[in-house]
């Protein structure tokens, strides 16, 4: 027979230990983090990217890959991550929003050359968050690319 004070000790340990489910949620949790853009946001990405890669012949715009997600993927604060130190969602954000404010409202809306100048200006304003911004767009287009035209062997 067991007595009461063992029976206490054993649901004392069952009860300071989390349970299943709640393990389960925070690896989810944690699993599953993305970085959120509004449709207006990754539209204006879109057209950001395009611009940085030019397409041709060979090579598809860049908003033809539906990219946008392992771009944002990357702004993930993680330990291998060294874009995040400099380009995060926030940042992000604020540049879009300066962008939007130096087009005069929006910069999906302006002429392409206005869009091109706009990125001159913001790459002598801001030369380390253009870097940034530009490497994680070619290392995003790249992949994606390579992941879906896989180059056939001559």
């Amino acid at each position: 027979m067991i007595s009461l004070e063992e029976v206490e000790k054993v649901a004392s340990q069952f009860l300071e230990e989390p349970l299943m489910s709640d393990t389960t949620l925070r690896t989810s949790t944690k699993q599953r983090q993305v970085v959120e853009f509004s449709h207006e946001e990754r539209a204006q990405l879109d057209t950001i990217i395009d611009l940085l890669i030019p397409s041709d012949e060979d090579f598809p715009p860049p908003s033809s890959l539906h990219l946008i997600d392992e771009f944002l993927l990357h702004l993930l604060p993680r330990v291998d991550n060294s874009t995040t130190r400099m380009l995060n969602a926030k940042r992000l954000r604020s540049v879009l929003r300066d962008l939007n404010t130096s087009a005069g409202g929006r910069f999906c809306s302006v002429s392409v050359e206005k869009q091109q100048t706009l990125l001159r200006h913001l790459e002598r304003r801001e030369p380390a968050i253009f870097q940034a911004l530009w490497a994680l767009a070619n290392h995003s287009y790249y992949k994606q690319l390579a992941t879906r035209c896989p180059f056939v062997a001559v």
